[in-house]
This record gives C-alpha cells, sequence and structure tokens, in this order.
C-alpha cells in the first residue's frame, strides 16, 4: 500500500459557479464547439424532510459515487464506481494499486478541493451504455438500475453497498457537460476544464490538473495565481462539484 500512494497522482481542482463560470470560460476562451460533449447521470437515493435543506443523499453521504457518461459522439460511454473518502486499507486486496485493463481503468489519488484533501479510488468501465430511465428496464432498453460489473460491485461491496442496495437506486440527471483540454503556456501540467449546467439554475466550471505529490502543491499555487492574473476569484471555501450537482439534481426529482 505504501508504495501505491507513493506513486498515486494528485488531482486539483477548483470550481465556480453561476456568472463566474460564465465569464472564466469566456476569459479563458471555451468555446462549446470546440469542447466534446457530455451527458452525465448519477444514481442516489434521495429523500427530504420537506424543505430544501434538508436534502438526503444516502450513497454520496457514504462516500459513494455511481457515474454514467455518455459521449455525445464517436467516443465510448463510461461507467464509474468512485469512493470518495476512501478508506484505502479497507479496499479488497487486489484493488489496492492503480492499474487498467481492455475498456477498464482502476484508479487511486488523492483529490484536492481548495484546501481539503480526500483519498479516492474509482473503477471505470467503457462500453454502449442505455440511457438510464425512471422506469423498471426490460434488460434490452433503458433501464433504472445502473449495469455494473461484478469488480465494480466487489469494491462497492467493500463499502458495505450490497446488490440489495442497489435495488432501490434512482437515476439522477441529465446533467449537460462540455469537456476541453485547453493549452495554457502559464501552467507547467495539462489543464482539464469541465462546465456542466443542471437546468437553468446550476452553471459551474472546474478546472483541473493532476500532479505527482511531491510537485501538488506548486501545482496548485500556480493555477490559483494564473486564474488572480486573469482576473477570476474562485469563491472560498470551494464546494465540490459533485456533491452540489447531486443536490440540485435530487432538488428537481423531489420537486422541493
Amino acid at each position: 500500500m505504501a508504495d501505491a500512494l507513493k506513486n498515486a497522482e494528485v488531482e486539483v481542482k477548483i470550481s465556480m459557479f453561476g456568472e463566474a463560470a460564465d465569464s472564466a470560460c469566456r476569459t479563458l476562451g471555451l468555446e462549446a464547439d470546440e469542447g466534446k460533449g457530455l451527458t452525465i447521470y448519477f444514481w442516489d437515493k434521495p429523500w427530504t424532510g420537506g424543505n430544501d435543506d434538508d436534502i438526503r443523499l444516502p450513497l454520496s453521504e457514504a462516500g459513494v459515487v455511481i457515474r454514467l457518461r455518455k459521449a455525445a459522439k464517436g467516443d465510448a460511454d463510461d461507467l464509474t464506481v468512485k469512493l470518495r473518502p476512501c478508506v484505502l486499507d479497507a479496499l479488497p486486496a487486489d484493488w489496492q494499486t492503480s492499474r487498467d485493463g481492455k475498456d477498464w481503468e482502476f484508479k487511486i489519488e488523492e483529490d484536492w478541493t481548495g484546501r481539503n484533501r480526500a483519498w479516492a479510488a474509482s473503477l471505470k468501465v467503457e462500453d454502449d451504455f442505455h440511457r438510464p430511465t425512471t422506469e423498471g428496464g426490460d434488460g434490452d432498453g433503458d433501464s433504472r438500475r445502473p449495469r455494473l460489473t461484478r469488480d465494480q460491485q466487489e469494491l462497492l461491496a467493500s463499502v458495505k453497498i450490497t446488490d440489495d442496495d442497489l435495488d432501490d437506486l434512482v437515476p439522477l440527471g441529465p446533467v449537460q457537460a462540455i469537456k476541453w483540454k485547453p493549452s495554457r503556456r502559464d501552467l507547467i501540467h495539462p489543464l482539464t476544464a469541465e462546465f456542466w449546467s443542471v437546468g437553468p439554475d446550476l452553471r459551474l466550471l472546474e478546472l483541473s490538473l493532476r500532479a505527482h505529490p511531491a510537485e501538488a502543491s506548486g501545482a496548485q499555487d500556480l493555477l490559483e495565481r494564473t486564474l488572480l492574473d486573469l482576473g477570476l476569484q474562485p469563491p472560498s471555501p470551494q464546494t465540490s462539484k459533485t456533491r452540489s450537482v447531486l443536490t440540485a439534481l435530487a432538488r428537481a426529482h423531489l420537486e422541493v
């Protein structure tokens, strides 16, 4: 495990919301027709006590994300199970180091969102996936439940998410997204930008880069300084992109 952690990358993330996200797209020259279009869905079991501030997401609160990304054209879809925060020593023995194979990738990395730090383990599988629906599927068409592999189910079992738990999941979405890999000479590490929109009320831009642990702090500082030099001021403290989107999707689903 020590060697796995030593070699694990750090993903540095900064998110901006609403008008700030729109402004950042313009400043960075992110044009919609130059990016990769994605439609994104999640699964959880949202419920509420009846007011806006009491939306609960049991899967997310347990540190589990199940996400489907459908490519707009050309590329394969991918279905990901992510544990974050992840107790690395609790992972199954076969899943304690990053590795990949044909049409799948398992990755252990540390997420840095502002000053928050969390280990994450994710298993991504590429395939042609149907769009989830709120109705039960017939096995050949759209389906309510995520089509997880045996390995993804094993990963979930390590955090006590069983097959019975998956029966009650609700698909949440869609999120419309655009992804870019902008070239920035003022940054040392390659930058990724993703713009997500959930209806008319939530728009966000996440900027992220990956770095070796020894370089991560410097990479984060440089990214923050570069944005400030461009006149862009990310909010502080930073808010999780996924949690913000899940809450908005759950609110729409529950019609709170």
